[in-house]
């Protein structure tokens, strides 16, 4: 018996690899200049205002009553200047937060996986301590990019996300499949103590569907990845283009470009 139940843990472990590894291969194989726009400048987005710093340390800022204050003095801009400075700040808060989206959509296949392997057990909390798991590994992530309540982004910022993408995807696979073993063991231990005991040969064959539709959700959120962040690119490519017109109109903000420099 306890030779079927190492086999089923197996399966099972083999399951959680399965999950993560397809992850980091697909991390693994994404092209550093996979988008070829970035920032240059340090930029701070709150929903509303936007500041950008230089690598001197001025700074300008859009505020939401269409101020714009330059190295702490105000700039005087006409109506024109104005409504454009506007569109660039709400636009700026608008699209390049949206990264956060699908960072998201990883962790949302994610707790599908875990809500169909409960499911498999016939017991919906069996693994939130795995669901806790990927939740706060997201959200070291995010803090990476966010500083008392506002989106921080230090220039070359996507750069450095294509650099560490891989190294990130292989400490959640550490954590994942550590939490996710230890509550299959849980499960299985107390399914042996119960009065249906555990049907191993059953379990083991829920295992093998349950990968091939892992497999299945993994290859649909590929998919969608790319399509969002391509998405993104072209989004983040019509910045820089808005970038050029708002600096040809209110040159002070030359050399506060953050797509061009």
């Amino acid at each position: 018996m306890w030779c079927k139940k190492i086999h089923s843990l197996v399966a099972i472990a083999a399951l959680s690899v399965g999950v993560m590894s397809s992850g980091v291969v697909m991390a693994e194989q994404m092209p550093a200049n996979a988008c070829p726009i970035d920032v240059h400048q340090e930029l701070h987005l709150d929903g509303k205002n936007v500041k950008i710093i230089d690598k001197h340390g001025n700074a300008a800022e859009f505020q939401a009553d269409n101020q714009l204050i330059i190295k702490g003095k105000a700039v005087l801009l006409s109506s024109e200047q104005s409504q454009q400075l506007q569109d660039y700040r709400e636009q700026l808060n608008t699209v390049v937060p949206k990264a956060k989206e699908i960072a998201k959509s990883g962790v949302a296949v994610a707790n599908e996986v875990i809500d169909d392997l409960s499911a498999s057990f016939n017991n919906t909390k069996a693994f939130e301590n795995v669901r806790s798991a990927v939740a706060s590994y997201y959200d070291k992530l995010e803090k990476r990019y966010y500083q008392n309540g506002e989106m921080v982004l230090k220039p070359d910022a996507f750069k450095d996300v294509y650099q560490n993408w891989s190294k990130d995807f292989s400490q959640a696979k550490e954590v994942f499949n550590r939490e996710f073993f230890a509550s299959a063991f849980t499960v299985l231990q107390e399914k042996m103590k119960s009065d249906k005991g555990v049907d191993f040969s059953a379990l083991q064959q829920q295992m093998a569907q349950l990968q091939v539709s892992v497999q299945n959700k993994l290859k649909q959120n590929s998919k969608q990845v790319k399509k969002q962040a391509q998405q993104y690119c072209d989004s983040m490519k019509a910045l820089s283009k808005q970038e050029k017109g708002v600096v040809a109109t209110i040159p002070e903000l030359k050399n506060y470009q953050l797509f061009e420099i």
